[in-house]
């Protein structure tokens, strides 16, 4: 990465200001202006906060420690951020700003998916084993007056294959939500 001599003399040509109208926006003289970008000065906080706000760049940029350019919002002390949030974060960084949107309109998605996928798995869990008895009672009674059919057996394999159904998709849900 870039030093922060080198940085900010990029920094100054990209706007083609000289080393004169920078001093000027930051409040030094052209003199400790060349002095910061041959490396033989360095600013004060004060003085490298201007600077960063003048060109609209992270503070860590201006050192050399990010390639990112822009700041950031501040992540407070109290809160983590795992190795692949940040690689996630870097990715995205990286992306052109459509790109940008599509991953976050997907991330919208999935977290929507999520939510239908909770309030499945709370009603399944809220339903009470005598109402799904009497449902299928009910789906079995209809499909032998229905169609005829007339087999004491029907109705136990009718609810033999929901409740299979039932718990495989319950069993889908729980690794689709481990695995992701």
């Amino acid at each position: 990465m870039a030093s922060f001599p080198d940085r900010l003399r990029q920094l100054r040509n990209e706007r083609k200001w000289s080393q004169e109208e920078l001093g000027r926006r930051i409040n030094v003289t052209k003199v400790s202006v060349s002095g910061y970008e041959n490396g033989n000065r360095m600013p004060d906080t004060d003085t490298l906060q201007k600077i960063a706000d003048v060109f609209g760049v992270s503070i860590d940029y201006l050192l050399g420690r990010s390639d990112v350019k822009e700041p950031g919002e501040k992540i407070p002390d109290d809160q983590y951020v795992s190795p692949d949030e940040r690689k996630l974060l870097e990715t995205v960084r990286g992306l052109p700003p459509d790109k940008q949107r599509q991953v976050t309109q997907f991330a919208d998605f999935l977290k929507s998916q999520e939510s239908k996928e909770d309030k499945h798995r709370e009603e399944s869990a809220a339903l009470d084993s005598e109402d799904v008895d009497a449902d299928i009672t009910e789906i079995a009674a209809h499909l032998e007056s229905e169609y005829g059919i007339d087999d004491p057996g029907f109705a136990e394999h009718i609810r033999n294959v929901i409740r299979r159904t039932l718990r495989e998709y319950d069993e889908t849900v729980a690794k689709r939500k481990n695995n992701g």
